[in-house]
C-alpha cells in the first residue's frame, strides 16, 4: 500500500492528511495556541474526591477539573499530589480523563513503568509468534530490567534487531527516570512529559512506514529529517518540502474538498444510496438510506446491496472524521439474519486497518448495530467548526412562517396602531407585505431590509 503523510501549517493550525492508494483516509488538527495534552504525563493536585463514582477529580493546569476512575478512594487525600497521564483530551464541557498507568510510546516498545506484565500488539493474530516474539523481548531485555518494568511490545519489533530494542527501551527508561526526578521537584499542577507535535505520535502509530513525507514548512522540514533520520533509519521515507508555482500544498492534495466531506453530514453512494452521519453528546448515529438506488427488483437484494456498500463508506468516515464512542448504524432492514451476519463480517473487514479499536456488538431487537470506537479527542467536526451564533448551537432556527406569526401578533398588541418601522431578513418580505395587507395598515408602516439579520431576527420601532 502506498502511503503519504501531508503536513500543512499556518499561523494558527497544522493539519495532518494521512493519505492511502492516493486517497486523504485520515485527518488529524493541532490548534497551536491549544496544542492537546492527550499522551502528557503531569503532576497534578487533588481538588474533590467523589466516592459514589469511584473518582477524584485533579488539577493539571487545565480550564476544567480532570476525572480520574479509582479503585480505593480510601487510598486518596484532598491536595494530594498525584502523578497522572492523559487518557482523553478535554471535550466540549468535559474534563480530561485520567490514568495512573503511565505508558511512553516509543518505536518498537510502549514502556509502562507502573504496570509489571509484558504484553503485545493486538495486531498479532498469530498465538505462536507472539508468543516466540515476547520470550525474544523478554530475553534481550532481562539485564536492562531489574527495575522489572512492564511494557507493550509494537507490530514493527518483529523486524528490529537486538541492539534496536536495547536502545528504545533505554530511552523510554530514561524519559521514564526524568519524569520521576521532575515529579519531586516541581509544584503541581506541573506537565512532566509531553511530545511537541501529533506528528511524532502519527509516525510511531504507522511504525514509520510512510512513502513520503511532505510539508510546505521549511522549519518542520528539518526537523522531520533528523527525526526520521534518528527513529526511522532502516526505511526509505522521503521528506520533501512542497514547491509547485501554480497551487498551494493544500489545493494540490484537494484538502478543502476533504474538509467539506467531514463537515457534510450527507455520504452519498455510488449506487444513489446516501448516508446521514450526525454527532450528539451522547453517540454517533449514521443512518443508511436507499435513495434513488435499484440493482435489484428484489428489496431484499437491494437493502443488502446497499447496505454492503455503505460499510466500506462508514469504514471510511470514522477514520476521516475520527468519530469515536457509542456508534449506532441504522441499515436497510433486511428480514435474513445470516444476511446480517454477513454484514457484521463484512464492516470488520473494512475496519480492520484503522488504528483506533473497534468492538462491533451486534444487531439489536430494534434492528440497529451497536459498535464503539475509542475516543482520545475530539472528532474532527468539532474541531473544524465552532458555535453557531444565529441558531445558539441548536443546529436549527425558526421556520419563516413561525417568525412572520410571530412578528404579527406583536403588531397586534401595539395599540392604537401608530406608524411603526420594521426592520427585516428580506426573506420576510414578501409574507410581511401580506399580513400589513391583511391587518390594513400598509400605510403607516415603512418596512427596511437588512441581510445582516439572521431570519428569526427583527426590529419593530415606533415612529415619532
Amino acid at each position: 500500500m502506498d502511503r503519504d503523510l501531508i503536513i500543512l501549517t499556518s499561523t494558527n493550525l497544522i493539519i495532518y492528511i494521512i493519505r492511502e492508494n492516493n486517497e486523504n483516509v485520515e485527518l488529524y488538527v493541532e490548534n497551536k495556541d491549544e496544542l492537546q495534552n492527550v499522551g502528557g504525563v503531569y503532576k497534578g493536585r487533588i481538588k474533590r474526591l467523589a466516592p459514589a463514582m469511584n473518582a477524584v477529580f485533579v488539577d493539571i493546569g487545565n480550564d476544567r477539573e480532570a476525572f480520574l476512575h479509582v479503585k480505593d478512594i480510601n487510598n486518596y487525600k484532598l491536595n494530594q499530589p498525584i502523578l497522572v497521564q492523559v487518557k482523553r483530551g478535554q471535550i466540549g464541557n468535559k474534563g480530561a480523563k485520567l490514568t495512573e498507568k503511565i505508558a511512553i510510546p516509543g518505536k518498537y516498545l510502549v514502556l509502562t513503568p507502573t504496570v509489571k506484565t509484558v504484553n503485545i500488539s493486538s495486531k498479532y493474530t498469530d498465538e505462536n509468534q507472539k508468543a516466540v516474539l515476547k520470550d525474544r523481548v523478554k530475553d534481550i531485555l532481562s539485564e536492562y530490567n531489574p527495575e522489572n518494568y512492564g511494557y507493550i511490545i509494537r507490530t514493527l519489533t518483529c523486524e528490529a534487531s537486538d541492539e534496536d530494542i536495547i536502545e528504545d527501551f533505554l530511552n523510554l527508561k530514561s524519559i521514564w527516570e526524568n519524569i520521576l526526578k521532575r515529579f519531586d521537584k516541581v509544584k503541581a499542577p506541573s506537565q512532566l512529559f509531553l511530545e511537541d507535535y501529533k506528528l511524532y505520535t502519527i509516525l510511531k502509530d504507522y511504525a514509520g512506514k510512510f512513502n513520503n513525507i511532505i510539508t510546505d514548512d521549511i522549519k518542520l522540514y528539518k526537523i522531520l529529517r533528523k527525526y526520521t533520520k534518528n527513529f526511522f533509519g532502516n526505511i526509505d521515507i522521503k521528506i520533501k518540502l512542497f514547491k509547485e508555482n501554480n497551487k498551494s500544498l493544500y489545493e494540490y492534495y484537494e484538502i478543502p474538498k476533504t474538509i467539506h466531506k467531514i463537515l457534510n453530514p450527507y455520504v452519498w453512494l455510488k449506487s444513489g444510496g446516501y448516508l446521514v452521519i450526525e454527532e450528539t453528546e451522547a453517540l454517533v448515529s449514521i443512518d443508511v438510506n436507499s435513495g434513488s438506488s435499484c440493482k435489484s427488483k428484489n428489496l431484499e437484494e437491494t437493502a443488502f446491496a446497499t447496505n454492503v456498500e455503505s460499510c466500506k463508506e462508514i469504514a471510511k468516515h470514522l477514520r476521516l472524521r475520527d468519530l469515536g464512542g457509542i456508534i449506532i448504524i441504522d441499515f436497510i432492514d433486511m428480514n435474513e439474519d445470516s444476511k446480517k451476519e454477513e454484514l457484521i463480517n463484512i464492516l470488520k473487514q473494512e475496519t480492520f486497518f484503522d488504528k483506533k479499536p473497534i468492538k462491533i456488538r451486534g444487531f439489536t431487537s430494534l434492528g440497529l448495530l451497536e459498535l464503539t470506537r475509542k475516543k482520545i479527542d475530539e472528532s474532527n467536526i468539532k474541531k473544524l467548526s465552532q458555535f453557531c451564533y444565529i441558531c445558539n448551537g441548536k443546529g436549527y432556527t425558526k421556520s419563516i412562517n413561525l417568525v412572520l406569526f410571530d412578528i404579527e401578533k406583536k403588531i397586534q398588541c401595539i395599540k392604537p396602531f401608530a406608524k411603526l418601522q420594521i426592520k427585516i431578513n428580506p426573506l420576510l418580505e414578501k409574507g410581511l407585505k401580506l399580513i400589513l395587507k391583511n391587518l390594513d395598515i400598509s400605510k403607516n408602516v415603512k418596512i427596511i431590509k437588512d441581510e445582516r439579520l439572521s431570519v428569526d431576527k427583527y426590529i419593530i420601532e415606533r415612529k415619532a
